[in-house]
């Protein structure tokens, strides 16, 4: 693992321009830590139904709050962060037994040499939380954790962030593997730029969000949260955790790995992808008319962490989180 950082330390340090990141780069090397991963389909607790990623009219969404929050509650959501760009809102009084609604923040620091800034998606933060426009990304970064918050990557795709550009900076939980308001631009899915983080080692979750900015568009994508409760805190360290998976569409009902072998189970769908590090994968693949809802992959032994990607009948996709090969012999062994 160290080697690995190494490498990467020495791309951003060949960045001009670049010192803060260069700093955290270094950072990288001495803290790297295993994975904090709990795959979600072996635990117990509760899935919700989340949305991660919305705007309402204090910024650039079409409706305001209250109306925000009553959509995704008749949508049959049970987790809403609302987002909007670089304002916070009161979202006192909406939260209840059946709802949780998340204070947040898009926020866009500058991305240096790049010519669009950082999106970083803010979750749980305090009310009033505001950055001067000069304010680099590791100190939102910074300030977001010291409050209780936590980051997660927004729309890379879109945004035109290189694996450099993304490895710069560090402390971010997650990435957005489908961004609903850019599919509309063609650039929603961005399953190779987690693939490409999680092959230099750097192992995080990845969430499906809406992005909402039109009503028309709810409910496009949603990210099952599996927490012990539906509190702030319960949905936050699953996050934390990766006890989560992305969706546009399929429903994913188990995923692990037994005996060297991956399984997944799910609703129907005309295909199954495994993916690991490099070159990996394998597809298990059906058609309209004999729809699967499992596979099977048997593991190669050099393999480090594998994921698995789901295609329904209507090219809707749904994404596990990854499974560190190691930890799950651990947790087996641990069980015996």
């Amino acid at each position: 693992m160290k080697t690995r950082w190494m490498v990467i330390a020495a791309v951003v340090l060949a960045v001009g321009g670049m010192a803060w990141a260069a700093e955290n780069a270094a950072k990288a090397i001495m803290t790297a830590a295993p994975s904090r991963f709990v795959n979600p389909f072996v635990v117990g607790g509760k899935w919700y139904r989340a949305n991660l990623h919305t705007h309402t009219t204090l910024s650039d969404g079409d409706v305001n709050l209250p109306v925000r929050v009553k959509q995704y509650r008749d949508k049959g959501y049970q987790v809403l962060a609302v987002t909007d760009h670089e304002k916070t809102n009161n979202v006192a009084g909406y939260s209840d037994k059946d709802f949780l609604l998340i204070n947040g923040m898009e926020t866009h620091p500058a991305c240096p040499g790049a010519e669009i800034p950082y999106h970083f998606v803010c979750l749980n933060i305090p009310n009033g939380l505001t950055f001067a426009k000069e304010v680099n990304a590791p100190e939102r970064i910074r300030r977001v954790k010291a409050s209780g918050g936590e980051i997660i990557f927004a729309h890379p795709y879109w945004s035109g962030h290189t694996t450099r550009e993304m490895l710069a900076v560090d402390g971010y939980i997650g990435i957005e593997v489908y961004n609903g308001e850019f599919r509309h631009t063609g650039k929603g899915y961005n399953s190779v730029q987690w693939d490409q983080l999680l092959n230099t080692g750097k192992i995080i979750p990845a969430v499906a969000n809406d992005d909402l900015h039109e009503s028309a568009r709810i409910g496009e994508a949603w990210t099952m949260i599996k927490a012990k409760e539906l509190t702030a805190e319960a949905v936050m360290n699953a996050l934390r955790n990766g006890r989560c998976y992305a969706s546009c569409g399929p429903t994913i009902d188990d995923f692990r790995i037994e005996a060297g072998q991956a399984a997944v189970k799910c609703s129907p769908v005309v295909e199954i992808c495994f993916m690991g590090q490099n070159e990996f994968s394998y597809n298990v693949t059906g058609d309209r008319d004999h729809l699967i809802t499992s596979a099977v992959c048997k593991l190669p032994p050099e393999i480090r962490y594998v994921r698995a990607e789901v295609v329904d009948a209507n090219g809707k996709h749904a994404w596990t989180n990854v499974i560190e090969v190691k930890d799950a012999l651990s947790e087996r062994l641990n069980k015996k």
